[in-house]
């Protein structure tokens, strides 16, 4: 496959797919050495190909399909990891783990918005920015439109921004 994957007359999906099925194992153990999680693995060759879809005229003008899907999938669990690293950062300031002395003070954001966080607005906003919620999930959940959802957290940013500036 090297020298480019499309031949004339072959379409790029057909490409793709043949070499997802050549490489498929290599990129599952490479994946699994890094992640060790087996779901995980699965979703950064996933995302590593979707990313190859998406970037199809660079990685089909590659001349190493194969390195290039390779240090792709490297870029992605890059990504993953650093991601979990801070979500496990922000669970364990959560969970009340101290901070080294002098360093600031945790306070819930309740208490220092207390007039505004009474709002059912206020408690959206804090779900998207802080449990990372996306719009249309807390639209289901509440039975709502996203754009009412929307409308809601847009409103209860307006007030906290006005109390900041306060």
């Amino acid at each position: 496959m090297g020298g480019g994957l499309v031949k004339r007359g072959e379409p790029w999906k057909a490409a793709l797919e043949q070499l997802y099925k050549e490489t498929y194992p290599a990129l599952h153990v490479y994946a699994m050495r890094i992640l060790r999680n087996d779901a995980m693995a699965e979703e950064a060759i996933q995302d590593a190909f979707c990313i190859a879809c998406a970037k199809r005229d660079q990685f089909l003008s590659s001349p190493n399909p194969q390195g290039w899907i390779m240090l792709t999938l490297k870029h992605v669990m890059q990504n993953m990891l650093r991601a979990q690293a801070k979500q496990q950062k922000h669970l364990s300031l959560d969970a009340g783990v101290a901070l080294p002395a002098g360093g600031p003070e945790l306070v819930s954001v309740d208490v220092l918005f207390s007039d505004v966080s009474k709002s059912e607005d206020f408690q959206l906003l804090k779900r998207v920015a802080l449990d990372h919620y996306t719009m249309p999930e807390l639209a289901w959940e509440l039975g709502i439109s996203v754009e009412a959802c929307k409308k809601r957290v847009q409103r209860a940013r307006k007030r906290l921004q006005k109390k900041l500036r306060v």
